[in-house]
């Protein structure tokens, strides 16, 4: 390892001057709103505009998306290793969000055209598009994702910035699902591909702003000295002696696999098993936002008063049997009302989790510091992104999957009583199994308030003693 020299005052003065201000936290944010806003239109959107739009067959869109994760393989820890060694005058990790701003937003509205091309030729524009859009989210999450312990040393205002941040993913995700739907229907007027393109135009452009956002209102206090330079030898080591980051690597998985195939599910449920308009797909929509909007604001003040890691289990567990009995409820037309109570219900507990969930990962990412000397936050959060991204293409190919089972096929005069089910599956049962795995999952996570309380200590004094 190499270093620079710290004053010891520099070090001091830390801890007391990290306390982030309004303007931050929300600038924070919107980092990850931006981003929300590339994920909710992959999630809620495209496998149904491939699938209803694009004309690809489900077996087509699920190998898209799994083969696509053999990229993630590479690219995924190669930004890790790239933001790791960023040294620019913005700093290591903020200026992302100003680098990859316009690329994305315009690789966005790429994946969602549809090209005046045939057979195979149509399926490699998939292909491409999807990959450059996934590699340019890589691109600025990850390093968005290591910010926040740039920004702060203290766990509170980490779990804070975690609220805010899915506060304004919420504000984000009500944008791209309300607004989308009614885009493609007044800009589209009948014609989906062309109502689809202008309609993602006008969200990417939402989107860039909200990354440039970020970049101008956040700035890294930790000082590159004293967060270290590694070699890529010291940073795989030490990833791989981090057996809490392990932890939350299968964690990531198993939490993204359920808001995938229930994104992923709803425009099938609405349009087929519910047999909503695009009014009640809007306000369907509008009741999964504000119902993680209000779990993200619930959660920050309930998490001062419980113990985050046995919070996030609790919840995992209500969330299991509140999936259990969704299956349970009657479904069509005449239920419309019933189920977009039982959406706000989930949706509020349901938006706990992302906010506990980045704070502990953020927990571990001290954790490996604190254990084995090495502070890799970009590698880190890279690992973490790419098992997001394998939670993509899992949920992805599970919803092809169970559509092959059921012999799905686009219309609503195709349904049957098996794709129907296999529908409704995606909003109750898988959830359920997903949320039972992933509470077992964190009976082995040790990041406790106590334990981080001490890693915090613990890490102070080491900063000190070798500054």
């Amino acid at each position: 390892m190499t270093s620079t020299s710290l004053n010891n005052s520099d070090v001091a003065s830390l801890a007391i001057n990290d306390k982030l201000s309004l303007r931050e936290k929300i600038g924070y944010g919107l980092g990850d709103a931006g981003g929300t806003v590339i994920t909710c239109l992959i999630m809620n959107f495209l496998t149904f505009f491939y699938t209803d739009v694009f004309g690809l067959t489900p077996g087509v869109v699920g190998t898209i998306f799994i083969a696509l994760r053999i990229f993630d393989a590479i690219s995924d820890p190669l930004m890790g290793i790239i933001a790791d060694r960023t040294q620019s005058r913005y700093g290591r990790f903020r200026p992302w969000q100003l680098w990859v701003a316009v690329p994305i937003g315009v690789i966005g509205v790429l994946t969602f055209t549809v090209p005046d091309l045939g057979g195979e030729m149509k399926i490699l524009w998939a292909f491409g598009t999807y990959l450059l859009l996934s590699m340019g989210y890589t691109a600025i999450n990850v390093p968005y994702c290591a910010l926040i312990n740039t920004m702060t040393t203290r766990h509170d205002e980490v779990l804070s910035c975690q609220s805010w941040r899915f506060i304004l993913c919420g504000v984000a995700g009500f944008l791209v699902s309300v607004g989308l739907p009614w885009l493609v229907e007044i800009i589209g007027k009948g014609d989906a591909a062309k109502g689809y393109q202008l309609g993602v135009g006008v969200l990417c452009a939402v989107a860039v702003a909200m990354f440039l956002c970020c970049f101008f209102w956040v700035r890294e206090r930790v000082p590159l000295a004293l967060m270290g330079k590694f070699t890529l030898r010291e940073h795989l080591a030490g990833l791989r002696k981090n057996d809490q980051l392990l932890l939350c690597l299968v964690m990531s998985f198993l939490l993204i696999n359920v808001f995938n195939l229930r994104g992923g599910g709803y425009m099938y449920f609405i349009t087929y098993v519910l047999q909503g308009s695009a009014a009640f797909a809007s306000l369907f929509f509008t009741m999964v936002t504000f119902a993680s909007i209000l779990g993200a604001v619930i959660v920050n003040p309930l998490a001062r008063r419980v113990d985050t890691v046995k919070l996030y289990y609790y919840t995992n567990l209500v969330l299991a049997a509140l999936a259990v009995g969704m299956w349970m409820l009657p479904a069509g037309p005449a239920h419309q009302t019933l189920w977009l109570a039982a959406i706000l219900g989930n949706g509020i507990i349901l938006g706990f989790t992302l906010p506990l969930h980045f704070s502990i990962m953020a927990f571990a990412d001290d954790y490996g510091e604190w254990k084995t000397g090495v502070r890799s936050s970009g590698m880190n959060f890279a690992f973490n992104l790419f098992f997001i991204k394998l939670a993509w293409a899992a949920s992805a190919g599970i919803i092809s999957l169970v559509f092959i089972l059921v012999a799905y096929q686009p219309g609503p005069e195709n349904q049957t009583a098996s794709s129907l089910a296999g529908i409704t599956a995606f909003e109750s049962l898988l959830p359920a199994a997903f949320h039972l795995l992933l509470a077992l999952a964190i009976r082995w996570c040790r990041l406790n308030n106590p334990m981080m309380a001490r890693i915090a200590s613990d890490l102070r004094q080491r900063h000190v003693q070798n500054a």
